[in-house]
């Protein structure tokens, strides 16, 4: 069970005058993982919705001038629902294979529950020992698009001036339209005494899209990253047991 605080800024997303603002909201959530047996685990968990309220975030303009209206805006991030399992007998355990099937709530948010809809998300990862001290890592994830055909004229508690045609405007500023990514990466234990390091890339491959008649997004990006992390104790003992012998043979 976790209890967290996250912090959010805003800035936009609607057209007007606009400035960053701040705010904080809880989010909770709870997991279980049960060893099956036969080297599997399986998981679970559930993710609370984080509700932001942004105070004065924007002023929208009146029809024929003026100083407009200034409103705030509600942004919600969903909750989530997760079920995975892995399994590392393979190759005499140094294999490592898993699976994440998400569930994400978009549909009950303030903001991009006007954008989005409801969202299936299904990862798949494997991690190969090389030997006693590296690690090969591949993964895939497939994200539906979840871009909501019909967007209404409100979003985050806001009517903006032009309604639908405004909300198209700012659902191509939040295109969640990419469904493919892949990742790969090196893992080295002890690299320096008691510090491993990391290393991945990744990319979230092109897509485009079309959003009412005068608006479209096209979105792809790529990544690489590396991280150090630092542990108590000494190197993990060589693998010496029976079955990992009877196995190598």
């Amino acid at each position: 069970m976790r209890l967290t605080l996250g912090s959010a800024v805003l800035d936009g997303p609607f057209t007007g005058l606009t400035g960053a603002t701040y705010n904080y909201a809880l989010r909770g959530s709870v997991g279980l993982t049960y060893d099956l047996g036969c080297e599997t685990t399986v998981g679970a968990y559930y993710q609370t919705k984080q509700n932001f309220n942004f105070d004065s975030a924007v002023r929208l303009a009146l029809p024929g001038g003026g100083l407009g209206v200034i409103n705030d805006i509600d942004l919600d991030l969903p909750s989530n629902v997760g079920i995975g399992v892995a399994n590392e007998s393979l190759f005499c355990g140094r294999l490592l294979m898993a699976m994440d099937v998400i569930f994400k709530s978009w549909d009950d948010t303030s903001l991009l529950g006007a954008l989005w809809k409801d969202q299936w998300v299904y990862q798949f990862g494997a991690q190969y020992k090389l030997n006693d001290r590296v690690r090969l890592r591949l993964g895939y994830a497939y994200a539906e698009n979840i871009t909501e055909a019909n967007p209404g004229g409100t979003a985050g508690g806001v009517t903006p001036p032009g309604a639908q045609a405004a909300i198209r405007y700012v659902q191509a500023q939040f295109a969640a339209i990419n469904e493919h990514r892949i990742s790969g990466g090196v893992g080295i234990k002890d690299m320096l005494p008691n510090v491993d390091f990391d290393i991945f890339a990744g990319g979230m491959l092109e897509a485009s899209q079309q959003f009412g008649p005068l608006t479209s997004a096209s979105v792809e990006s790529y990544w690489i990253g590396a991280g150090l992390t630092w542990h108590f104790g000494g190197p993990p003992p060589c693998e010496t047991c029976d079955e990992c012998i009877e196995c190598e043979q």
